[in-house]
């Protein structure tokens, strides 16, 4: 049976909207991965829990953040009918969808760290206590908590990406007229300055989120079974060498071509695994989950901390202790905070709403 035009289109419009929800997904279990891992101290020694967390955190997760950007560029320049007015009427969503989110996340960890530290014998589940803080001036509180807490990122450190994203979001005008006209030679440029490290202007993620804008130009969104396979046999090459070689050569210099490698992979792969006709709405469990992305992405830090910690309690301080904690953590965390979004969602919605930016 073939398809009327609209029909087609609904379907495509579908395909990539569960598409990215999946890939979203995937993409906060790779994060929760990324800060799931044991510190250098706490492993010392343990060479099999070393080489494992370098590999899912390091090669395969950095793969993660990238294409949240990607995906966030691609659905801000996806629908922008009237041109400029339709950037400023994005803008002025998303200081609900983003802003004030960010503002909760960022009290929050806060506000957690000091109850945690407060609270007797529970302060060892957490890294570090919030209370040297409160020891500076009020500027620098406020600095420390909202934009740098001189690490380049704020005390909720895992909101970096939100925070750049906002600075992006904010002069979305420019980027929107420059990727009007220069389309493609604008990326090429934007890839260009990643390799330029200058304070407090984001062009790693700036370089993501203009590459989603123009891929909302790519008509052809469905992912070759021949490309997928050849670009993830050489992504996993190259993250294999790297973890064994890591001084063959300067790697830096290769970690965007790396990631783009894995991107391609990931949104072949969606497609090989799941199909071109999968569903999400026809997978209940799987549709909950995806509807907790940006919920577990806000709140995941400290309270991961919690999870893993833990278990290692239970398990033991050992080789085999730590590596079952990482290895597991990031799925139990995910599975309890679906648990939590969907209670709070259900006793407290409009708080939830605000504190979700209505996701």
């Amino acid at each position: 049976m073939v398809n009327a035009p609209g029909n087609s289109k609904r379907s495509m419009a579908q395909y990539i909207s569960d598409k990215l929800r999946v890939l979203s997904l995937i993409s906060i279990i790779l994060v929760l991965y990324i800060h799931s891992g044991f510190h250098s101290d706490e492993i010392e020694g343990m060479v099999m829990n070393d080489r494992v967390q370098i590999f899912v955190s390091g090669m395969t997760g950095r793969c993660a953040v990238p294409l949240f950007y990607v995906i966030s560029g691609y659905l801000f320049f996806l629908k922008v009918p009237e041109g400029m007015k339709s950037i400023y009427g994005k803008m002025r969503k998303r200081v609900g969808t983003l802003v004030v989110p960010y503002i909760i996340g960022c009290l929050f960890f806060v506000g957690f760290g000091v109850l945690m530290a407060v609270l007797p014998g529970v302060s060892k589940y957490i890294n570090s206590s919030m209370m040297p803080l409160f020891s500076n001036p009020v500027g620098d509180i406020l600095c420390s908590i909202f934009y740098d807490a001189g690490n380049g990122s704020p005390c909720a450190f895992q909101l970096w990406f939100l925070r750049d994203l906002i600075l992006i979001v904010a002069t979305s005008p420019i980027w929107y007229l420059l990727l009007k006209h220069l389309r493609w030679i604008l990326i090429v440029i934007c890839f260009g300055l990643t390799y330029i490290q200058i304070p407090f202007v984001p062009f790693f993620a700036l370089f993501w989120f203009l590459l989603g804008g123009q891929l909302v130009q790519v008509k052809n969104k469905y992912g070759g079974a021949s490309l997928t396979i050849c670009t993830t046999i050489i992504f996993l090459l190259l993250s294999i060498v790297q973890l064994f070689m890591p001084d063959m050569i300067d790697w830096e210099l290769l970690k965007n071509p790396i990631i783009i490698l894995g991107l391609i992979s990931v949104w072949g792969l969606y497609d090989m695994v799941l199909g071109k006709d999968f569903k999400l709405s026809e997978h209940r469990w799987l549709t909950t989950a995806c509807q907790f992305t940006f919920f577990i992405y806000l709140f995941h830090e400290p309270t991961l901390n919690i999870v893993r910690k833990l278990i290692v309690v239970v398990l033991g301080k050992n080789e085999y202790g730590y590596l079952i904690s990482y290895l597991t953590s990031p799925w139990i965390f995910t599975i309890c905070f679906v648990f939590v979004g969907l209670q709070f969602r259900k006793y407290l919605p409009k708080v939830y709403h605000v504190c979700t930016g209505g996701r």
